[in-house]
């Protein structure tokens, strides 16, 4: 077990991971898939048409709406800020550098005002270069994720533009890692649309959240690097920051939520206080998932393994092999998702740790008092 990552790694495989291999991107270039060129819009009418509960236009629009700040706004992702103007505030923020006199004191205002600006959890780690993609994709400065994304979506675009290195910023060597919950009513009907709703909400609110703390940041004089799932694993990083653990889902589960969460960063320059990954609770999920196999069970397409074991390697190029774990079939999973015209979200519900009681059905979901 490596104490830093409180992964057990062999070093002798893992090699950083090409972010052009992610599902999401490799059925652009790979045509050995059965969902090369496919994306989620390719059901959907069918979907409509069919009057099936929980796929209507109103509960795909939900979806469509809830990815809006994520999608549409240019500062997001930002990596620095085009200018200097400052507003009303009346002073150059950014010209100097916020004295830090008591780093614990500091840590814990900065950790409350992440929270406040709309993160449900929490954590700062030490950057490991081994969780930075090797290559990827790089977003034009200040350009939303849609107009940046457009062309490759399309498939009209190189390959060659997920291949660019990825490199942080010298000197940039903390990662601010948040966990933004899902609507547990909306997530209880999955696969049905309401879940993905809940996903694309939980992207948005992560767009809003890091582009104030990204901000807050620069105003203190420090440099802010704002992430989604690009730039790195996340997964890791938030183990790292005392977040979770790994659950045989292929997703980080937390003690407060499960796998209810979607995760993203910043990484920065400002002097933090690292936290330490919870090994309590990771020695907890590791021998509950042993035992547990309701997320495997839930998969339609049984993308999630029943081995009683986790292994080191991976057949598939959509995932890392070197780190000993549950290996999530990309390619099934991705296949699901083009039949369900969305993502699923079935093996978040049934998590034990997800905590969900009540299970709705899409019209209990959009029931009217």
């Amino acid at each position: 077990m490596n104490s830093k990552s409180s992964y057990e790694i062999d070093e002798t495989i893992y090699q950083r991971f090409e972010e052009k291999n992610n599902m999401i991107y490799r059925r652009l270039w790979d045509k050995s898939l059965p969902t090369y060129g496919q994306m989620f819009f390719t059901n959907i009418q069918k979907h409509i048409d069919s009057k099936k509960e929980g796929y209507s236009r109103i509960d795909f629009n939900l979806v469509k709406s809830g990815w809006t700040v994520y999608e549409k706004f240019p500062f997001a992702f930002a990596w620095r800020r085009k200018d200097h103007y400052t507003g009303d505030y009346g002073r150059k923020w950014t010209k100097s550098q916020f004295k830090v006199e008591n780093l614990d004191d500091f840590t814990k205002l900065v950790k409350k005002t992440v929270s406040f600006y709309g993160a449900s959890l929490v954590g700062f780690a030490d950057i490991d270069e081994r969780w930075i993609y090797k290559t990827g994709f790089i977003r034009p400065e200040n350009k939303s994720e849609e107009d940046s994304k457009g062309k490759v979506r399309d498939g009209v675009q190189s390959v060659s533009i997920l291949e660019q290195s990825i490199n942080l910023p010298k000197g940039i060597n903390k990662a601010i890692v948040m966990a933004i919950e899902m609507d547990k009513d909306a997530i209880s009907t999955a696969p049905a649309q309401p879940a993905a709703a809940a996903s694309a909400l939980a992207y948005s609110k992560m767009a809003f959240t890091i582009a104030c703390v990204g901000e807050f940041i620069r105003n203190l004089g420090y440099r802010a690097v704002q992430c989604g799932n690009d730039t790195a694993l996340s997964i890791p990083l938030a183990i790292d920051a005392g977040l979770g653990a790994l659950g045989r889902l292929g997703l980080l589960i937390t003690p407060e939520f499960g796998p209810r969460v979607r995760i993203c960063k910043v990484f920065t320059d400002l002097p933090l206080r690292s936290d330490s990954p919870n090994l309590e609770f990771i020695r907890k999920v590791e021998d509950f998932c042993k035992d547990c196999y309701k997320c495997a069970e839930a998969c339609e397409t049984e993308a999630i393994t029943k081995d009683k074991e986790p292994k080191f390697k991976s057949e598939s190029i959509s995932n890392n092999s070197g780190v000993k774990k549950y290996y999530v079939n990309a390619e099934k999973c991705f296949e699901f998702w083009i039949e369900n015209s969305s993502d699923c979200g079935a093996c978040i519900a049934v998590c034990p740790f997800s905590k969900i009681i009540n299970y709705l059905t899409p019209n209990e979901f959009w029931k009217l008092d």
